[in-house]
């Protein structure tokens, strides 16, 4: 199974919004499995998705023998990385619920070949195929160029607003999303200086998403957070 040229990551907006666990190299492997999904399947692939250090090294820019280090590492880690994400039940949706998924269900690497094949999760299926509506898809080849997982998150959470141009959150969901370190959210200006700044440039720099950001207050307290941007990194492509 190889990666089509331009292949599309494709996840519902649950997935989207959700703490994905993952670090700039395992987001990256994650990614390439995503995009050789198919979103309009019946059901996750039956047998597990290759993925090659060949491939990895040529997705992302690398060198042969880096994409081989980042492979080996993502994939020693990723077993045991979970995605969590909320759920409102209960009248006016006012009771919440803490959903943790693993990512995969197995994950088999051929030492010495630099090839890995996972098999995702089946309780994360109804996140990855059969997606009808509310998904976000964009072009794995836009954000293979990322090297903060910050800018990747916030890349994929402006994706997911690119018909309106603004996406407005608050900051509890923000440091979710965002899985910062705990002192970054009693201190903004910490948030603004290692997180939203450096996210921006950077999609600046290696997308053509040119957004900014406009700190919402409740009193003395940032409350919110509006991104406002233009020129999204492309149309909205149909499934």
């Amino acid at each position: 199974m190889n990666l089509p040229a331009g292949g599309n990551v494709t996840m519902h907006n649950t997935l989207v919004s959700a703490s994905h666990g993952l670090n700039l190299s395992e987001k990256r492997l994650v990614s390439m499995a995503v995009a050789k999904l198919s979103p309009k399947a019946a059901a996750l692939p039956g047998k597990p998705i290759k993925i090659s250090a060949v491939d990895f090294a040529k997705q992302f820019g690398l060198e042969p023998h880096t994409a081989y280090v980042q492979l080996r590492e993502a994939q020693e880690n990723l077993f045991n990385r979970y995605i969590r994400h909320i759920e409102h039940y209960g009248p006016n949706d006012q009771k919440i619920e803490v959903v943790k998924m693993r990512w995969i269900s197995s994950i088999r690497y051929k030492e010495g070949e630099g090839e890995v094949s996972i098999a995702f999760a089946p309780e994360i299926a109804q996140f990855l195929v059969q997606l009808k509506k509310h998904f976000t898809s964009y072009q794995l080849s836009k954000a293979a160029a990322l090297r903060s997982t910050y800018s990747w998150r916030l890349f994929e959470n402006l994706e997911r607003f690119r018909e309106t141009g603004v996406w407005e959150v608050d900051m509890d969901r923000f440091h979710t999303i965002m899985e910062t370190p705990k002192s970054y959210r009693a201190n903004f200006a910490q948030t603004r200086r290692w997180v939203v700044d450096p996210a921006l440039s950077e999609l600046a720099a290696r997308t053509n998403i040119t957004a900014e950001v406009e700190p919402i207050r409740r009193g003395r307290k940032i409350a919110r957070l509006r991104f406002t941007f233009e020129n999204a990194s492309q149309m909205n492509l149909p499934l």
